[in-house]
């Protein structure tokens, strides 16, 4: 087996964790009786109710609009009856939401069937886009935006992101295991789209064996399809990266992946790509890990959008000791649960619980100057320099020294000795300089 590797540039080892949910196959999660549907779960302007309270829906009904260009719509995950459009708690705070009644009966819109093939790639384009697809590993950009690089693009690298390199997660594991055959069928409708297409990885890190054998299965047939294991090291999977080891191209600081002709796409949105175009489905359920020490009964569940994370909880057998820390996500790049009744959006891959001892929890002191957070970013930026930008509110130096461009890995706060939360600075500094700009160009 080949190995390619990372080379000189930043990265870390934190302990996997994977052992107990990555053997475990994707069992359907219980649907319940209330489902809420928070109207922004994807990057870019909020969706636009279209549905009213009492009006009556079925699984794949049109509850929102994409509200613009960089948006997406989102769609019933169970049949019933809407009961409010008010706010709600969600993974990014009170937001507003759309909730549905389970009537139990599981009825489908008639559009959710199998299609022939569609070839156009405008028309491909279009239910993509209609279906609601966001990046499924936990971006959630819109997938027809990203499928529709800027004129004058030329692609001929489409990477299938199967690296999954955060802790704990196994989602993505299992979908390649049991769902290779439709992940390059989606690879082979995201294809039409690209005419000067000339090379396909699928990305995988070496700490999936079974993944990749199920994977080389699936694509046996197809000789411009490479499947590539990657030595395992986080993080991985990040889209630069990914180009650097496969192409050995470079996208530059504030560049896009079309830039240098290649499109990424994330294992379980590749699939969804192929369920949407081939069989009407819209966007309405994905695969969550749910896993941590405390944990009672992990598991790797099909879940509903909309479900609220209580009722995975549950479904795991709660807890066996005290949970210091709940993640949407994993340790690296999730982010906390502060309400454990937020619903599962489109790009959430996993829950994970989290021990005082796991969360490595202490007092943060001043910084030792050891620069081991520089050593470890993937991107060759300075953390601690623009966390010390960001502190003494100088935004101007912030993003000078490229916060902008951080890919809020975690690797600068997992390696710091002196415990300063320097991705919660970074990720505060973005959201800081991004409302700059917006005032700004207002």
């Amino acid at each position: 087996m080949r190995i390619f590797f990372m080379g000189k540039h930043g990265g870390s080892h934190p302990r996997e964790n994977k052992e107990r949910t990555s053997h475990l196959p994707i069992t359907v999660a219980k649907v319940p009786e209330e489902l809420v549907f928070p109207v922004s779960m994807h990057i870019g302007a909020p969706a636009e109710p279209v549905v009213e309270v009492g009006q009556k829906v079925k699984i794949g009904t049109l509850l929102a609009k994409a509200g613009g260009f960089v948006s997406a719509p989102v769609h019933s995950s169970v049949s019933g009856e809407v009961t409010a459009i008010e706010k709600r708690p969600t993974l990014n705070g009170p937001a507003d939401c759309i909730v549905v009644k389970n009537d139990g009966q599981d009825s489908f819109e008639e559009s959710i069937r199998e299609r022939e093939e569609i070839t156009d790639s405008k028309e491909i384009l279009e239910i993509i886009r209609n279906a609601g697809i966001v990046g499924m590993g936990g971006a959630a950009f819109p997938t027809a935006v990203k499928l529709d690089p800027p004129k004058g693009s030329t692609i001929d690298t489409l990477i299938v992101n199967g690296a999954e390199c955060e802790p704990y997660s196994t989602s993505d594991h299992r979908v390649m295991v049991e769902e290779g055959e439709e992940i390059i069928k989606g690879i082979n409708v995201a294809r039409k789209l690209f005419p000067k297409l000339r090379q396909i990885f699928v990305a995988i890190e070496d700490n999936k064996p079974d993944a990749i054998e199920a994977m080389r299965k699936a694509a046996a047939e197809y000789k411009d399809i490479e499947v590539r294991p990657l030595r395992t090291m986080y993080p991985r999977g990040s889209e630069k990266n990914l180009i650097r080891d496969l192409t050995g191209r470079e996208v530059p600081p504030g560049g896009l992946p079309a830039g240098v002709r290649c499109v990424l796409m994330n294992v379980s949105t590749t699939r969804a790509v192929y369920r949407a175009v081939s069989l009407g489905e819209p966007l309405y359920q994905r695969v969550v890990s749910v896993s941590g020490t405390p944990v009672q009964d992990p598991k790797n569940l099909l879940v509903r959008v909309g479900t609220p994370v209580t009722s995975l909880l549950e479904e795991c057998g709660g807890f066996s000791e005290s949970v210091y820390k709940l993640l949407s996500g994993g340790p690296m790049m999730g982010r906390a649960l502060t309400d454990s009744s937020v619903p599962v959006i489109k790009a959430m891959t996993a829950i994970t619980a989290l021990t005082e001892k796991e969360a490595r929890v202490g007092d943060e002191s001043d910084c030792i100057m050891c620069s081991e957070c520089i050593n470890v970013c993937p991107v060759s930026l300075q953390p601690i320099l623009i966390s010390e930008a960001y502190n003494r509110g100088d935004l101007d130096a912030a993003k000078k020294l490229g916060a902008m461009d951080c890919i809020e890995c975690g690797n600068c706060s997992y390696i710091c000795p002196s415990r300063i939360p320097l991705l919660d600075n970074i990720r505060d500094a973005k959201a800081a300089i991004k409302a700059q700009q917006e005032k700004e160009g207002a």
